[in-house]
Parts: structure tokens; sequence; C-alpha cells
């Protein structure tokens, strides 16, 4: 996972370029779709309907529920009221326990809060159901306005619910207004309002579709998007590593968690291979607190340490994300101390995209991808000592 923190220039306090940054909510700021895909199923199931193909996230994450429920699960007018209703009754403890913020969404609503600018969520989600969700994720002070829907006064399309937002903060026409979504849905009503619109691809819509509903601004990151917002203002991130453009040294955590014979290990959609789970180390952080923070954010679990494993000296050249750069990496692996093997729910982004996270047989490593590749052999029969370990791919 990479950390996204920034510092100011000569301690001065970052400015936004908009003065009203709204930003939607599900597939955005907060991974959702779990949640929402869950309490869906347990609709259809209660009212005895087929549970429709919901493999496909931007088909029902963006819209308005009652639209989801008549278009996509085949109910009438009535049968969509009649569901939203029992969708709700599901949330509280279906569906707001499975979201979690997108990597560096806080970091970036804490420096917006710091500025001049005022942020608002503004979704297509019921407003209650949105503060409890807000509320779960611990951001609702981070902001100054809460803006949802309404079905009972008509406010349901992002047309109608960003002039409801633009108002409560007191944002005029002609001002500098931002809307923030991951869908068409989210680009169709900013057009319609005449206010900019940031396209997230991150999220669970699909860039070609905002695209045809006019945008033109897109952000594959929270630190793409926070650079967008601040312009120059942000510097380059702190962890504890160095960039020359073709190079770069970084120093990684990762741990080593073994549960009933298998090891946690980390794999996106945009690799072949697996990998510990881990990443860089803050500046004034010690390892063993990094790797700790790093395992909590990519699984929502809290393991302690029991010792330092192994330290490897990594030279290799990056194939998936910045392709030809070089790294130098140093590594220490902590072997964590075991809680019971879990499923993983919690959904963890990196700068490759969404990772998952596997469960995988110890005695099954030596015949999958995975990195470090001494893994196969050694979590296999872990010694008592620290091993350290030299692997350079960039040897002629």
């Amino acid at each position: 996972m990479e950390i996204i923190q920034y510092y100011l220039k000569d301690g001065e306090k970052m400015n936004c370029i908009y003065d009203y940054v709204l930003f939607d909510l599900d597939g955005t700021l907060s991974a959702s779709a779990p949640g929402i895909r869950r309490c869906i199923e347990l609709t259809m199931e209660k009212m005895g309907r087929e549970i429709p193909d919901l493999s496909d996230y931007s088909k029902y994450i963006g819209p308005p529920l009652v639209t989801t429920f008549q278009k996509l699960c085949g109910l009438s007018a009535d049968e969509a009221k009649e569901a939203l209703q029992i969708y709700l009754g599901f949330y509280d403890t279906e569906g707001e326990p499975r979201n979690s913020l997108f990597e560096g969404t806080r970091h970036m609503l804490e420096r917006l809060k710091e500025s001049s600018a005022r942020v608002a969520v503004c979704t297509s989600k019921n407003e209650i159901s949105a503060k409890n969700v807000c509320d779960f994720l611990g951001i609702t002070e981070l902001l100054d306005a809460l803006c949802g829907s309404d079905h009972k006064i008509g406010r349901r399309e992002k047309e109608d619910i960003i002039p409801y937002a633009m108002e409560t903060l007191g944002a005029k026409k002609g001002d500098r207004v931002v809307m923030i979504g991951d869908t068409h849905f989210d680009a169709k009503g900013a057009a319609a309002n005449e206010v900019d619109f940031i396209g997230v691809t991150y999220g669970y819509g699909k860039r070609e579709t905002m695209m045809d509903a006019g945008a033109k601004e897109f952000a594959n990151s929270a630190l793409q998007l926070e650079k967008k917002l601040f312009g120059e203002q942000v510097l380059e991130c702190r962890d504890c590593r160095y960039d020359t453009g073709k190079e770069r040294f970084q120093f990684r955590v990762g741990a080593v968690i073994i549960e009933d014979g298998c090891v946690l290990l980390a794999k996106t959609d945009a690799a072949d291979y697996y990998y510990s789970v881990g990443g860089g180390v803050q500046l004034g952080e010690t390892a063993e607190a990094a790797v700790k923070r790093e395992v909590f954010e990519e699984t929502g679990l809290k393991y302690q340490v029991d010792r330092l494993l192994f330290v490897q000296e990594n030279f290799f050249e990056d194939a998936v994300v910045r392709k030809g750069v070089r790294f130098h990496e140093i590594s220490f692996f902590f072997l964590m101390k075991p809680m019971g093997r879990v499923s993983i729910n919690k959904e963890s982004w990196c700068c490759a995209g969404r990772e998952h996270m596997h469960w995988v047989p110890v005695a099954k490593l030596k015949s999958l991808k995975v990195f470090p590749e001494f893994f196969a052999d050694e979590l296999a029969d872990l010694s008592d000592g620290i091993k350290h370990f030299v692997t350079n791919e960039l040897e002629d």
C-alpha cells in the first residue's frame, strides 16, 4: 500500500483551488459495494424474487435505489418503493459495517478541512443512511454538510441533490464549485448545474460513460485527486523513499500471517502474482508500528508483532505500475502473532488498484508466483533467528 502524506511549504496553509467541494459517497469516498450488494440480495430473497446478476457494480452503485430495483431487479414502481424500505431495514446491520474508506481519502478530507474550502457529501443515498455511514467511517466531523436524497419531496437524482448541497453550503451560481464522483450520474448532475466535475476511476463507475456525460477531468487515485484540488501546493510523499525518476529507493515492511497452515497474501487484478501484506514505512515511524498499521489498514484486523523474521535487500524493475522504474528496496518481514483464521471482508486499495486478500496454503506456495520468492521455502519451516536475503533481478 502506498501511504499518501504531504507536508506544507514553510508551514504555509494549503488552499484548495475551489471554494466548494462536493463528494459523491459510494465509490468515491467509501468502498461500499460489498454492503450494497449484500442488502440487495437480502431484499430480493425476502420479497421472494430472483436475485439479478450483481457482478457489475457500475449497474447499481450511483443511481437511486428505487431506480436500481426497477431497472436491474425488474420490480414495478410500487414494488420498488417496498423494496427500498426492506433494503433500509437491512442496511444498518448488513451494509454499513462493510464500508471502508478508499486509500488516501481521509487525508484528503483532513487537508480540505484545514483549507478555506467548504465540503459536503452529495449522494443519492438516503440522507439518514449516508450520515450513519459517514459516522461509521469517522469522517462526519470533516464535512461542512451532508446532503442526500429525500424521496418524499422528490429529491432523488444528482441534478436535484447538487443544488441542494450548494444552497446548504451557501454557494451561489458562478462560485468555484466542483462535483467529484465515479459515475455518469455524477457527471450528468454536474453538467446540469454548470459546476466543474472530476471523475475518479478507482470507484465503481466507468470512465467511458462519464466521458459520454461530459466529463473531461479524471483522477485515478486519491493522491492524484488531491493534487488536482490543491495544485502545486501539494508536495511529494514523505514515506521513507527517494525517487530520481527512473530509480527509487524505499523502506518497506511485510507481515507474515500464518493461520491453520495458510499464509495471508495480497493480489491485485493488474498482476499475476501474490505478495506479502504490508507497505511503506513513514518518516519517524518504527518498522513494528508500520507493519501493525499496514495490516490493520489492509485487513481491518489488529494483529500484534511476534518477532522480526526476515530482512531483504531487493533490486528489481517494476512491470505493473511504474513500468521501467528500477527499485532498490529494503524490507523487514515480521511474524505476526496468530489470532485465528478469519474471512477478510475489508476492501483494500493500492497504487495498482483494488487488492484482494487470500489465505494461501503454505504447502502450495511453490506452485504459485509469490513475492518474495523465498517465502515458498522459508515459511514451511521457520527458523528461530533472523534471516537476511539479497535478491537482485537487475544483475546482467
